[in-house]
């Protein structure tokens, strides 16, 4: 039975401990920042150096590219309103000293090719800058705080360095079990390792293409990139380079590639302001101080729904999905970018833990540009052409946001890479690029939806913070220099030959059959509650598992670590047929492999027990720009999702690969990339043999 969340006061049915939790705070205290005047700090710009790149330090195995990383603990402006900079964790490159280190620093750009071979000293202190649930995990009490590993989202690795759960490491020389003893697997790329070290080896045998890296330790994910541990990795080819010469696109490093990395924040207010707010913040969190992160730290049952019975809430208590009610763009506080009359690449990656978006332009009003666009949308602005996606190009180029088209939607984890042409747009002309993704996905609650207003979220006023609609300023200034040459990119077979042949054709606008001889492996989404009575996610087959888990009825679900069920032969094809029987869509990542989206079907979800759901409808044909390689899929609620892979590990690589100690296979893993869904407990293993 479905388990739909509840934005109501809590019934009396629940659970003594239940009722206990968090009783001073209003509904809508989730919005803990002080208000902060919006477009007043310019975007960071990665071409322009305001993000920093990391360079390699010297030759690694067989001509690599080096690089060393250390995690750390740093302070960075994101606001100048803020009275203290933010304390975050983040990457700390060679070639960035040491106090110097900035939010999203340690970019990569690779070339296809080219392997990149990094060094990793963990420096981050003991004690987290957000609090740690002991119940999840992973997260036990005895297990260190600053353990952390690095995972290369979208990246075809071995899986010694695809930074799995379980290959954590901490500064004092302590490895999670994939890992093995003493970094074991660490050190068959560099036996010279340190304590407090991992090495990672990427082959960067991909095309051109935007990937991201980040935190993906057992029982802290969430936090530890909510804190900062994420990045993003870019990959560029000759294919690439062909259609900057043929095509006129900018490539990756041209100052008209704009990279836009969204995540929403919340941050801790003034003392004062904290005692009315959250005042167990700084009795948890003593040496928190204004300006710094906060991150919801107990279980609200007047906002979650909350299963009867179960154990007393624990103090620190994970919540099913986490929206911040402030938005950054690389790293600032809503900032404003500069452009001309050009045409323009935009780079998008939604790093957000669990806040879908669907960004498009709009025009400004008003003086400062925020009147009227804050509640609901003006004029539209320029339309995008999308060209890519986290798998690479498309297929063909897909138009979004204009007219009688569809509206582009970026779940977390996903990329978009975009054309956007302000050739007629005035000189003068402000716009807004604006979202208001309902917050879950796709119903939504008016009490994660920022704007002046909204009787929900009282904290957000004309022109300042609390605000999650307005996520960027445009201002177009007038053209400088000459005119570019128009980009004009092919109408059909954009895909990059370099990644090789698609594992199906597909026809724009019509589903795939599942293809004849391919044995299809069929998946479940679940929802439960966990023995506290939270609300909980899971990853399951469509039979019920012995003994169950969790007491929704029929159980799918399965915990991560038990025993795994998704265990396939190197080479080999499959179709996996994943049922969603939540409310929720989930944005799907897999490890390892890219897919292609084959179609999605509505079922009978009150009906569905198991086995073959109980079609309502004919197939439905994958959107436009979800055509060609995908390695982040969403999958809508009452649907069932078709893709298909292959499980190709990387070639020849200058060291032997072992098995993992834990799972003695090649150990990936596939999950939802919401994180607070992640980590509780919807990710399972993906053994490779």
């Amino acid at each position: 039975m479905i388990k739909r969340r509840n934005f109501i006061k809590a019934s009396t049915s629940l659970g003594a401990g239940a009722l206990l939790a968090n009783p001073w705070q209003p509904i809508w205290a989730y919005s803990q920042s002080q208000a902060l005047a919006k477009f007043v700090a310019p975007m960071r710009d990665v071409t322009a150096g305001g993000v920093q790149i990391a360079a390699s330090d010297r030759a690694g195995l067989n001509g690599a590219q080096h690089y060393s990383l250390s995690l750390e603990q740093f302070s960075d402006q994101l606001h100048p309103s803020l009275p203290n900079p933010t304390r975050l964790w983040g990457y700390r490159p060679s070639n960035v000293s040491s106090g110097s280190a900035k939010h999203l620093g340690g970019i990569i750009v690779a070339n296809r090719g080219t392997a990149v071979q990094i060094t990793v000293t963990n420096a981050l202190p003991p004690t987290h800058i957000i609090p740690v649930d002991r119940t999840l995990t992973g997260a036990e009490v005895g297990q260190p705080e600053n353990r952390a590993t690095i995972h290369l989202h979208g990246g075809l690795v071995p899986w010694v360095s695809d930074g799995g759960p379980h290959t954590w490491f901490d500064p004092n020389g302590r490895y999670g079990a994939s890992a093995g003893l003493g970094g074991a697997s660490y050190k068959v790329i560099n036996s010279a390792l340190l304590p407090g070290q991992a090495e990672y080896y990427y082959p960067n045998l991909q095309g051109a293409r935007m990937l991201w890296y980040h935190d993906h330790a057992i029982g802290i994910t969430r936090i530890n990139v909510y804190a900062g541990l994420a990045t993003a990795y870019v990959i560029t080819d000759a294919y690439e380079a062909s259609l900057t010469a043929a095509y006129n696109l900018p490539g990756p490093l041209d100052l008209r590639t704009k990279y836009l990395v969204f995540q929403d924040k919340i941050f801790v207010d003034s003392a004062a302001a904290m005692a009315l707010k959250d005042p167990t913040w700084f009795a948890k969190m003593p040496n928190s101080r204004q300006g710094d992160l906060w991150y919801p730290h107990v279980y609200e049952p007047a906002r979650w729904k909350l299963g009867a019975g179960g154990l007393p809430l624990p103090p620190v208590s994970c919540i099913p999905e986490f929206f911040g009610d402030t938005i950054l763009v690389n790293g600032t506080v809503a900032p404003f970018l500069d452009v001309e009359p050009r045409q323009y690449r935009f780079r998008m990656l939604n790093a957000c833990n669990a806040r879908f978006l669907n960004p498009r332009l709009v025009y400004a009003q008003g003086p400062t540009g925020v009147a009227a666009t804050e509640a609901s949308p003006n004029a539209a602005g320029p339309a995008f052409i999308q060209i890519g996606t986290e798998g690479g190009f498309l297929p063909a180029p897909a138009m979004v946001n204009g007219p009688k088209q569809p509206l582009l939607l970026v779940a977390p984890g996903e990329r978009a890479d975009l054309i956007v042409d302000f050739r007629a747009v005035p000189a003068g002309s402000m716009l807004i690029l604006y979202s208001d993704a309902p917050a879950p996905f796709p119903k939504g609650s008016a009490l994660n939806d920022y704007y002046p207003g909204n009787p929900k979220t009282p904290t957000s006023t004309p022109g300042f913070t609390s605000a999650t609609r307005t996520l960027l300023q445009i201002r177009v200034k007038p053209l400088t220099g000459l005119a570019d040459p128009a980009i004009t990119l092919p109408v059909t077979a954009m895909q990059n030959p370099l990644d090789g042949p698609f594992l199906v054709i597909q026809v724009p606008g019509v589903p795939n059959a599942l293809p004849t001889a391919i044995p299809v492996r069929r998946l479940t989404l679940n929802e439960a509650f966990d023995t506290y009575g939270r609300l909980i996610q899971m990853l399951g087959t469509d039979t019920p598992p012995v003994p169950p888990v969790g007491n929704a009825a029929p159980a799918f679900g399965r915990a991560y670590d038990a025993l795994a069920t998704e265990v396939v032969n190197r080479g080999s094809t499959e179709v996996w047929e994943i049922v969603n029987t939540t409310a929720d869509t989930h944005p799907m990542h897999f490890h390892l492999v890219n897919v292609q989206v084959l179609s999605r079907q509505a079922f009978a979800l009150k009906a569905y027990a198991g086995g073959v759901p109980n079609y309502q409808g004919p197939l439905m044909a994958p959107d436009l720009n979800e055509l060609g390689w995908k390695e982040t899929v969403r999958m809508n609620p009452g649907e069932v999702t078709r893709v298909i892979m292959r499980f190709d590990l990387p070639g020849v690589l200058p060291f032997s690969v072992p098995p993992s100690p834990r799972t003695n296979g090649n150990e990936y893993v596939w999950h939802c990339h919401i994180l607070e869904h992640e980590e509780h407990d919807m990710m399972r293993p993906l053994i490779v043999n």
